[in-house]
């Protein structure tokens, strides 16, 4: 069956896709999700202690604010039943199919559509979105030994719950923003828990008070009250972006203030053992690496049954982890919160290829070539091809903002394409040219290149060297952007005798 549009995943980024389709009346279209539920990252993490890392007032569409988050940073479990319920409200669900594993995209020229290989079948669609996030797969482990070890080893975005951990001696092996909220958690029930960090990360504190009713009942009355909260929070992370990160030559004071108040106030205050103190705070400026908010991550490492290690692990025994001085430290469960292949991974394109025209392959190219893309949404090479969240992706205050502005503008090329009656809609290399290169040019200033990021390790940065990830522009710029951009940057392939149609399609978003 040839669909006009198939969306590939059913986290945040394929519900707001589809529900900005079903708002632009376009109702012929199947969102394919390889798991057996949607939710994405938020179906994925249950690690005890998942929450947002943001505010939870930011971290919900424009177009359908919940009055009921239950604290100022939301509990995982609440994040996917406002995913459950979205879906549900916006009659998304009718259009998914779960357990189907896009294996392949490729473009056939002749007939001018998608052909997705989904298991054993093809699933043809004139248009294709992929929205598989930007973090793909968890890494693989690359630590010798791991196949040896007799006891449990438990992922953070797969977390098994029927593993009891009470009593036990574990390991957790990365000091990312899950091992932030894990780390807290584990060390409150088990017996020892060894910390294995490779690099710090910048930790401030979390502001987490519980939503008063009277507060939630505010908002469920008078939801322009709310909007305006959303739009302070939401404007309040983007200034940090901006202007911490993207401006940060203008102003390098603010972020080496930050990292001094929080090296000699925070740091301090939290951690007894100067030894231990200075292990767990980054040589490198504050933002190269994603900082993350605890109030009590830090002082963890105050119990006595908690050990951070900092010596570089050797290999893993079938009773432990042994570290290259020589010390074995037995454990009888290993957490592996390690990170995820990001989107422009070539490795994620080398097991599910994407094919475009005329030999386009989107693993070569990733590998081949610095990253870019037009308006983060598209680029050269795939015809009726869009991205949420494509290099340069990143924008404004949370993900729910890009996935709004991203629909806006595929919504906004395929009514043009059907107005015009063309079979394929492509970005002009041209065009993407320019746009990347300004975003890179904006980058250059960037608290990337000029705070001290070389010891950071970390993923903002790609194989090329490049900053990829964050679009140094507003929300505001972004979707304006959506709305305004030329449409001659698109090469519209029209069939000779073709019929120009009336075509009507809208975005909304307050954002």
């Amino acid at each position: 069956m040839r669909h006009r549009v198939a969306v590939i995943g059913a986290g945040l980024g394929g519900i707001g896709v589809g529900i900005g389709l079903r708002q632009a009346g376009i109702t012929d279209f199947v969102i394919l999700e390889r798991a057996d539920d949607i939710g994405g990252t938020w179906r994925d993490n249950t690690y005890p202690g998942i929450a947002v890392d943001v505010p939870a007032q930011a971290y919900q569409f424009s177009f359908e604010l919940n009055p009921d988050w239950s604290r100022a940073f939301a509990p995982g479990n609440e994040v996917k039943a406002y995913i459950d319920h979205c879906a549900d409200k916006y009659g998304i669900r009718e259009h998914i199919r779960l357990g189907c594993d896009v294996t392949e995209r490729r473009w056939d020229e002749e007939a001018q559509c998608w052909r997705l290989r989904v298991g054993g079948e093809e699933v043809t669609a004139t248009y294709v979105v992929s929205a598989i996030g930007a973090f793909v797969d968890p890494k693989p482990v690359d630590i010798p030994g791991v196949p040896d070890f007799t006891g449990e080893i438990l992922r953070s975005s797969r977390w098994d719950h029927g593993v009891d951990l009470a009593g036990k001696r574990v390991a957790v092996i990365g000091t990312g923003a899950s091992a932030v909220q894990i780390v807290p958690e584990l060390a409150r029930q088990v017996s020892q828990l060894h910390v294995y960090q490779r690099t710090p990360i910048w930790v401030g504190p979390k502001m987490d008070p519980p939503t008063p009713r009277w507060l939630r009942r505010l908002y469920s009355r008078h939801p322009a009250i709310q909007d305006r909260v959303r739009r302070v929070a939401t404007r309040g992370i983007e200034l940090v972006l901006i202007d911490v990160v993207v401006n940060h030559s203008r102003v390098p004071f603010i972020a080496k203030g930050m990292a001094a108040l929080a090296r000699h106030v925070w740091y301090r205050s939290q951690v007894r053992d100067p030894v231990t103190r200075r292990k767990l705070t980054p040589d490198y400026g504050v933002g190269c690496k994603r900082p993350s908010v605890s109030n009590d991550y830090l002082s963890t490492f105050n119990r006595l049954n908690v050990e951070l290690v900092t010596d570089t692990i050797d290999h893993i025994t079938a009773a432990g982890i042994r570290t290259v001085d020589g010390v074995e430290r037995p454990v009888d469960a290993i957490v592996l919160a390690t990170g995820f292949r990001l989107a422009s991974d070539p490795e994620c394109y080398r097991r599910r290829p994407v094919r475009g025209r005329d030999g386009f392959d989107l693993a070569d190219q990733y590998t081949e070539h610095r990253l870019a893309s037009y308006e983060s949404v598209t680029m050269p090479g795939l015809p009726n091809h869009f991205m949420i969240f494509g290099p340069y992706g990143w924008t404004g205050g949370t993900w729910h903002q890009l996935v709004e502005s991203a629909t806006a503008h595929i919504v906004r090329v395929i009514a043009e394409a059907e107005r015009r009656g063309a079979t394929s809609v492509e970005v002009t290399p041209e065009a993407t040219e320019e746009w990347t290169e300004h975003m890179r040019g904006r980058m250059t200033k960037s608290l990337f290149r000029t705070n001290g990021c070389e010891t950071a390790h970390s993923y903002y940065f790609d194989h090329h060297g490049d900053t990829p990830y964050l679009r140094p522009t507003s929300a505001a710029q972004a979707f304006r952007a959506a709305r305004t951009f030329p449409l001659e940057h698109y090469r519209f392939q029209v069939p000779a005798g073709a019929t120009t149609v009336a075509v009507t399609a809208t975005a909304r978003s307050t954002a």
